[in-house]
């Protein structure tokens, strides 16, 4: 059989299996409760950038934290390896969730390292704390994030983001529109990257706070989901996540 007909042998059908996982980025400002929602997904490990995990301290969950200044992009990459090949640590260590906390402080990382650590030769080092990226710079950072989104998604695992959220100025409509946080232009790519993703947000205050998921557009706010999925979901968890996403599957079946 010629390489050129392999893939018959790998039909599906998307009708088949349950949905069992899911690629989800959740979107908010700082409190709006994304990192509680990421540790509600079973069996999570945690790369983090931004030290968000301090609100899961009682939760014993599995994590690595990356310091800036280092080699961010190949520590990355490493890890999703490992993930896939189950090896050290992922032998011993059980997986079913990989969280990126966030994605918006793992850019900054990312590019950070590309100016200290230069790829090219000839390229000399310079200090991202004391001199302005280059375009250069923003093309490798959006190249580095293509490939780490990509190939966490050929994970069989659920993968779940955060990320920051930025008002940016609509000049054509004179609005504003929200986006997440991610510096360089792959804010505009990544949610090619996930199945789906909400934007998060407090009401209320005192005793009658709320922690909201819109999975909607709303207000300025961007949000990708499935036909079906309730607009607002109040203090999500994974189990209410995927209890909505399995009603709005049922609805369209």
């Amino acid at each position: 059989m010629s390489k050129l007909d392999d893939w018959a042998s790998k039909i599906g059908y998307y009708n088949e299996t349950e949905i069992n996982k899911v690629r989800l980025l959740v979107y908010g400002d700082t409190g709006s409760g994304k990192t509680t929602l990421a540790g509600t997904f079973p069996h999570p490990f945690f790369i983090d950038t931004d030290r968000g995990g301090r609100t899961l301290k009682a939760k014993h969950i599995p994590h690595i934290k990356l310091e800036r200044g280092e080699r961010t992009y190949d520590t990355v990459m490493d890890i999703l390896r490992r993930l896939k090949e189950g090896t050290q640590p992922f032998d011993k260590l059980e997986v079913k969730t990989l969280v990126f906390d966030s994605v918006t402080s793992l850019a900054d990382h990312l590019l950070c390292a590309i100016m200290l650590y230069p790829r090219k030769p000839g390229q000399l080092k310079r200090n991202p704390n004391l001199e302005k990226p280059e375009w250069d710079d923003y093309m490798v950072l959006q190249n580095q994030l293509k490939d780490i989104m990509t190939t966490a998604q050929d994970l069989d695992i659920n993968i779940v983001g955060t990320c920051g959220e930025k008002l940016e100025r609509d000049e054509v409509r004179g609005t504003f529109v929200g986006k997440p946080a991610i510096v360089g232009g792959y804010r505009d790519a990544i949610g090619y990257a996930f199945d789906e993703y909400y934007h998060m947000a407090v009401e209320g205050s005192g005793e009658k706070v709320k922690y909201v998921v819109h999975t909607v557009k709303h207000l300025y706010y961007t949000a990708k989901s499935r036909d079906g999925m309730p607009a607002k979901i109040e203090d999500p968890t994974h189990a209410k996540l995927f209890r909505a996403m399995e009603a709005a599957d049922a609805k369209s079946n």
